[in-house]
């Protein structure tokens, strides 16, 4: 009897795993910040250029190159959309904003090396996976290690162990049977970096919040066993992925991931090209919505509530303000790209216009700006209508191809950052 319930338990949760997996690759193409149908374009500048451009905005079709699956990660640039920006410019790659880590992966695959960087700790652990440079051996301890925690969660005790601390915000979103599983895996993979980002990748799915951006609450039960099934089939995909991703680079290039507040880049003359996605004007609230993942991995968000650019929050509550920080945040990272590139090198920013309390936010006149007082040149752009679905109206995003000058940008001093 008891081989019997076990064995449907396990079913159970297969069948539950299989059906958020396909759940999963429904809304896939709606993850990217360029996922909705497009109308009209309009383009100026080069004329080729400003074709690739363009064509960069109108990708919507599903990627599954190497890593580009693994771990969602909200409103992440399209990796089709990476790769037509890439071949605008050469050389070693920087990024900004690099959030899940796309730019990084596509440089990678065109054989360059790559730098990202992000305030968010979630994107960095999200960007060093799925670029991490693995050997077999590596990604058999992945899965050996995986094997491990999955049987120990299968066996763990519903409900939180006694003597273990856990956040309000975890308890709030999870069946007892689920924290007793996720107690159980956090447990077993320690500091295991691979490991952790496979655990972190399950959190929203095996949670009762409806998505990665949304905090709306889902009634779905999870049956006992969900988890633990899901994390073991995670680690194997990664696994896998990590394999495609060391056949398809090169020997010998990396892409290197720092937390560091993209308005004060400290690198100088060193790349030949810039992409980035910056955060659009008051669209998202992007390390808020990492909360469960920070709770559970134990991540300090430190001061990056503080160094998110445009965040939501900033526009409802004082649209004035906030645009004025933004067009100040955007003139000092942009400043920055600038002082990274080399002589004749290149930048291209995708960004949609944004759209708070009913009113639209222009985005490209703010980056022209900045670009044209960091001593770079507009050499192409296109803007693409994009419907929005939530918002029920169209906004235009815009890419926008640039070419730093000879003369290096201005040593402006910044200020230092008030506490809020």
């Amino acid at each position: 009897m008891g081989e019997r319930r076990s064995k449907r338990k396990e079913r159970l949760a297969e069948e539950e795993v299989a059906r958020l997996g396909v759940a999963a690759a429904a809304d896939a193409g709606l993850r990217h910040s360029l996922g909705q149908r497009a109308g009209e374009a309009f383009r100026n500048g080069d004329v080729a250029m400003s074709k690739v451009l363009e064509s960069a905005l109108r990708h919507r079709e599903r990627v599954e190159r190497v890593t580009h699956g693994f771990h969602t990660y909200p409103a992440g640039l399209h990796p089709d959309a990476a790769r037509d920006a890439l071949s605008l410019g050469s050389g070693p790659l920087l990024d900004p904003f690099c959030g899940g880590g796309t730019v990084l992966i596509e440089a990678m695959l065109a054989g360059r090396d790559a730098l990202g960087l992000d305030v968010s700790p979630v994107a960095c652990m999200v960007a060093r996976t799925r670029t991490a440079r693995t050997d077999e051996a590596a990604r058999t301890a992945l899965r050996s290690l995986a094997r491990q925690a999955t049987e120990a969660a299968l066996h763990a005790p519903a409900g939180i162990p006694p003597g273990l601390e856990v956040p309000a915000e975890i308890l709030d979103w999870y069946e007892p049977h689920v924290i007793g599983e996720l107690v159980a895996l956090h447990d077993a993979i320690g500091n295991h970096d691979l490991a952790r980002a496979v655990f972190s990748s399950i959190l929203v799915r095996a949670s009762q919040r409806a998505s990665d951006t949304s905090n709306t609450r889902s009634t779905t039960s999870r049956p006992p066993g969900t988890a633990a099934t899901l994390f073991h089939k995670k680690a194997r995909e990664l696994g896998r992925l990590l394999e495609e991703l060391e056949k398809a680079v090169p020997p010998g290039v990396r892409a290197r991931v720092h937390r560091e507040d993209s308005r004060k880049q400290r690198e100088r003359a060193s790349f030949g090209q810039v992409v980035t996605s910056p955060p659009y004007p008051g669209v998202y609230d992007y390390v808020p919505m990492q909360q469960l993942r920070l709770a559970w991995l134990g991540l300090d968000p430190g001061s990056s509530l503080r160094e998110e650019v445009s965040p939501r929050r900033a526009f409802r509550a004082d649209r004035s303000r906030a645009m004025a920080a933004w067009r100040d945040d955007t003139r000092r990272w942009v400043r920055g790209c600038a002082r990274a590139l080399v002589p004749g090198g290149r930048m291209v920013v995708i960004i949609g216009d944004g759209h708070v309390l009913e009113r639209k936010i222009d985005s490209l006149g703010p980056v022209d700006e900045a670009a044209s007082a960091a001593t770079m040149k507009r050499l192409a752009c296109a803007s693409v209508e994009r419907w929005d679905e939530g918002l029920r109206t169209m906004r235009l995003e815009h890419a926008i191809l640039f070419e730093r000058g000879a003369e290096a940008p201005s040593e402006e001093r910044d200020e230092p950052d008030s506490e809020e």
